[in-house]
């Protein structure tokens, strides 16, 4: 049995985590959901109301710790505040991403594709920088998630650059573009991974810079996500509606509801914890999409589903371990 086997085997933590998959879905759904009202709700309109109420909500957790002054001044918090930057900026870079590819009528599928497949950049960068082991299944994983994101930009309706209503094929310069939006997703929202191992990786006393930083970790990447999608929402005129603020709540609900179930579950390898909530959130979103969205369930999509459950189950190590 491998270390952590006993946690493994918890019906009690793989439900957590699945479940922290499935809430983490309900963002991207929000947004598609968002598009189909006769005055189209823009995604950025959904997440200026999920990380303001984020934000709010870890700020209360944070000043509710008797030890916050601590945390905030005190041994080890520099990196916890430089870490939460460059992920709030991340995330908001992610988010300008996915809102510029669902304007374009890209399908939820690819989008949220790339969105849980950004633990492939963790992996490259594991190896690099910890030398952690990267073996063939690992390789398997990274050929796995390139297919998935092929597969994915192949299944997108209509030419991102075109004219709306055109629905022609996508020509050669428009599955470049899908190509390299899909890949940027992966890159930003893989920043919020990398800075996690980071401070994991790096101790004060007997705690990770994330356990003893966390709910500052929190605060500071929902602070600069409301910044960036606010600033995002004035320069282009987006105003709140009752629709926005009502669909940014349940996004919320999601998010905030996956990040409590995901740190419950940090006891839990992190390979095993995110691989399950990838293919979870990954199956969700689709799955939703096709039933209630009206997307369709072609080849493809069979495709994309079975490439991405593939490389989250490589990348994650979990062939060849016992007892899981």
């Amino acid at each position: 049995m491998v270390s952590g086997g006993s946690v493994l085997t918890s019906g009690r933590v793989i439900a957590m985590v699945i479940l922290s998959g499935v809430c983490i879905s309900i963002i991207g759904v929000t947004y598609k959901v968002g598009a189909l009202f006769p005055e189209p709700v823009e995604p950025m309109q959904v997440m200026v109301v999920l990380s303001a109420v984020g934000f709010v909500f870890f700020l209360v957790r944070l000043l509710r710790r008797a030890d916050w002054r601590q945390m905030v001044r005190g041994p080890g918090s520099r990196g916890v505040w430089i870490g939460g930057t460059f992920t709030g900026i991340g995330q908001y870079l992610a988010a300008a991403l996915i809102h510029v590819g669902l304007q374009s009528n890209l399908p939820l599928t690819p989008v949220w594709c790339a969105l849980s497949l950004s633990f492939v950049v963790v992996i490259v960068y594991s190896r690099m920088v910890f030398h952690e082991r990267l073996d063939g299944a690992k390789l398997l994983a990274l050929a796995a998630a390139a297919g998935c994101i092929v597969a994915s930009t192949l299944n997108a309706p209509q030419d991102p650059v075109a004219e709306a209503g055109e629905g022609t094929p996508l020509a050669a310069s428009g599955l470049l573009l899908v190509s390299g939006l899909l890949v940027g997703i992966v890159l930003c929202n893989a920043s919020t991974q990398v800075i996690m191992k980071e401070l994991g990786m790096r101790r004060v006393g007997d705690q990770s810079m994330m356990q003893h930083g966390r709910e500052l970790y929190m605060v500071l990447l929902y602070a600069f996500l409301t910044v960036g999608t606010a600033g995002h929402c004035i320069m282009h005129g987006l105003s709140p509606t009752w629709t926005s603020v009502g669909l940014g709540l349940v996004a919320s609900v999601g998010s905030i509801g996956g990040l409590i179930l995901l740190t419950a579950c940090v006891s839990a390898p992190a390979a095993v914890v995110f691989t399950l909530q990838g293919i979870a959130s990954i199956v969700a979103a689709s799955v939703i999409s096709v039933l209630a969205l009206g997307e369709r369930a072609n080849e493809l999509w069979v495709v994309t589903m079975v490439l991405a459950t593939a490389a989250i189950v490589l990348g994650s190590g979990m062939i060849g371990r016992r007892r899981l």
